[in-house]
């Protein structure tokens, strides 16, 4: 029985180990032992221990390789799909797509639910590898011929009887098609809201004859209504001005690839001598409910006046389209709002126990003259004003060597660390000639305070603009925040008696921004010039403060003679980099190629330290503020700018090219 055990053990450990009886190799052995033994007893005994050597070692070998060989028949049988079958059922009732893959992706076993979904296996191939970027465990929305599928790959293992352990993929894949044209039919059938606003209602029924006034307003809302209609919406009149439309997400769509051209069918109506008729529209989408998407379609109509007006805003999230803006800012009659303005800016500044004015960072003539004449108004009733500037730029330079001579303003700068010692819960922080956080001079101090007020006349911007004012005068018909102030003071009255130099400042700003009284300019423009010419303004005085060095004069005409038209009609510029006043400079040369015959847009680079700044001009063929707006810039319609930074001039130039072409781009189609 221990014999039977033994010779059953031994002939398992040959089994495994390979080892089998050799009788003429064991012959050989002895007999070559024996002759050892004979020619010397040391070579025999030698020969003894190598051969018991040899025989261990050859065995042990044997049985690594053997091992080996297993394992590797144990990957290849696992990649046998036969044998995966039979260690892997798969799930034939399964309602869903089911497939099994190798790591490698490839497909080994699949039910018929799958077959029968994808008689095309090479459709599969690139579903396989989505989900492969997506990852193990990742579910991920697929589309095989316009059927979607909410599919996913989990890694298993599978484990055979002789205990080899794989890995496989398995795939499932869920039809949700139904289910995604639902979503999409209940996402266009969404109720949007659109606010409308007749800009220049009251100037062009001013313009009309009495008897031809009713005839004006019914046709609008005739056009109007028909505009609904067609778009399957309803429109409703509010005011004489006002209107709300209410339509579907997928109608708006229609309006959308129409660029709302609504706004050329009402601009296009004639009963008569008057002024074209202008519109604004706000469209607000989504938040899940129909006031939140009625505050989005206020907050688009407010922003789309605050750019100048004639223009639809679409408001989702925080997401904005802009179609339109084809016409430069809606002058309107700003008499009535500007005396409201004074009174409540009056009131403000006698409750503050201290005001600070700043205007935007590398400030010129407009932000300084209207923050001088800020000055004016708090010296009118007995308290002092200072001016937040953290340096003075090479465009003031001139009027601020004049301001260090005069008793009143010998003190009146400050830098923004000082400002903030010096602020208290009353203080009054009013900024000028901007709107956007990011550009005022001392951010800390806007951060910083309780009662902020803004006066500008940039055109809006659709983010970044300071929403915490308590009083916001910001009006993008006006030529410049110059003429504002200048408005302001004329309603407070006799009250404020202005000094030469302030006078001169605020004429100055007004200057510099209508380009010598030849772009955006009013009739209150002119009055507001002639208001600061009684009040002691110098004509003279004025054009010595924008006078050039020699240096910059010849900087100005290389950047002039070196410009490259970009499709014919876009003037592309750089000037030279790092002079004293070289952004002045290089807005004076894009001023100067709007004089050549053909051009309809000048952009002129300049870099100044890490910096480079971009003064775009156009006559309103190009909206200039559009095409900056891409590059983090704004301004107006006709005058823009941008600032770019960790970059050259030339890059800036291919910045520029790239924005030119995505605006035109947009524009014609």
């Amino acid at each position: 029985m221990d014999d039977m055990s033994e010779n059953a053990k031994s002939e398992q450990y040959q089994e495994k180990t390979g080892r089998e009886s050799n009788p003429i190799g064991v012959a050989a052995v002895i007999l070559l032992l024996c002759i050892c033994f004979l020619i010397d007893a040391r070579v025999g005994f030698g020969a003894l221990i190598g051969a018991a050597a040899g025989f261990f070692a050859w065995s042990l070998l044997k049985d690594n390789g053997t091992r080996k060989e297993e394992n590797a028949d144990d990957r290849v049988a696992f990649l046998d799909t036969t044998v995966l079958q039979h260690n892997f059922p798969l799930p034939q009732n399964m309602p869903i797509p089911y497939a099994v893959l190798d790591i490698r992706g490839h497909i080994l076993m699949y039910n018929e639910k799958f077959a029968k979904e994808f008689p095309n296996m090479e459709l599969i191939l690139p579903v396989v590898e989505q989900l492969k970027k997506a990852g193990i465990g990742k579910h991920a929305v697929v589309v095989v011929e316009e059927k979607h599928y909410d599919a996913m790959l989990n890694q298993c293992e599978v484990v055979e009887e002789n205990g080899a352990v794989g890995n496989v993929l398995n795939m499932t894949l869920v039809d949700i098609s139904k289910q995604y044209e639902l979503e999409e039919r209940l996402d266009r059938n969404e109720t949007v809201i659109g606010m409308l606003f007749l800009d220049n209602y009251e100037d062009v029924m001013d313009s009309l004859a009495e008897d031809r006034q009713p005839l004006l307003s019914a046709i609008v809302d005739r056009k109007l209504t028909q505009f609904a209609a067609d778009a399957n919406g309803v429109m409703r009149k509010l005011q004489m001005d006002r209107y709300i439309l209410l339509l579907s997400k997928g109608d708006l769509e229609t309006l959308k690839e129409k660029k709302f051209d609504i706004m050329n069918t009402i601009r296009e109506i004639n009963v008569g001598e008057h002024i074209p008729v202008t519109m604004s529209m706000g469209v607000g989408i989504g938040g899940g409910s129909l006031e939140d998407a009625m505050q989005s379609a206020k907050a688009a109509l407010d922003l789309a006046l605050g750019r100048g007006g004639d223009q639809v805003l679409i408001k989702e999230g925080e997401k904005y389209l802009f179609y339109g803006a084809k016409a430069g800012e809606v002058g309107r009659n700003g008499r009535i709002r500007a005396r409201v303005k004074a009174d409540a800016l009056w009131e403000l500044m006698g409750a503050s126990s201290s005001i600070m004015v700043m205007g935007h960072r590398n400030g010129d003539l407009d932000s300084l003259g209207s923050s001088m004449g800020i000055c004016a108004i708090a010296r009118a009733m007995g308290k002092k004003c200072r001016i937040v500037m953290n340096e003075v730029s090479t465009g003031i330079k001139c009027i601020s060597e004049q301001m260090a001579q005069d008793e009143y303003y010998q003190t009146a700068f400050m830098k923004e660390k000082d400002a903030l010692k010096e602020m208290d819960d009353k203080t009054l922080v009013i900024v000028v000639d901007t709107h956007r956080t990011s550009m005022v001079e001392g951010p800390s101090v806007l951060e910083a305070a309780k009662k902020i007020v803004v006066f500008d006349h940039h055109r809006k911007s659709a983010q970044d603009f300071i929403e915490q004012a308590v009083l916001l005068y910001h009006e993008p018909y006006a030529s410049s925040t110059s003429e504002l102030i200048t408005e302001m003071i004329q309603h407070i009255g006799k009250r404020i008696k202005l000094r030469s130099i302030e006078a001169d400042a605020l004429l100055a700003g007004i200057t510099v921004d209508t380009k010598n009284f030849a772009v955006k300019t009013g009739a209150i423009t002119f009055e507001s010039a002639g208001f600061l010419r009684r009040n002691g303004a110098d004509s003279i005085r004025v054009r010595m403060l924008f006078q050039n060095d020699i240096d910059s004069y010849k900087a100005k005409a290389t950047a002039v003679r070196d410009a490259e038209l970009y499709l014919g009609s876009m003037a592309l510029s750089v000037c030279p980099a790092n002079r004293e006043n070289s952004t002045l400079t290089a807005a004076q040369a894009a001023d100067d190629l709007m004089n050549v015959t053909g051009v309809k847009a000048s952009f002129v680079c300049c870099k100044v330290d890490d910096v480079v700044y971009v003064s775009a001009r156009s006559f309103g063929d190009v909206n200039v503020q559009r095409i900056m707006e891409k590059l983090g810039g704004g301004g107006h319609f006709t005058v823009s700018g941008a600032q770019l930074k960790d970059c050259s001039a030339e890059e800036a130039k291919e910045r520029v090219r790239s924005a030119i072409d995505e605006y035109l781009k947009e524009e014609t189609t």
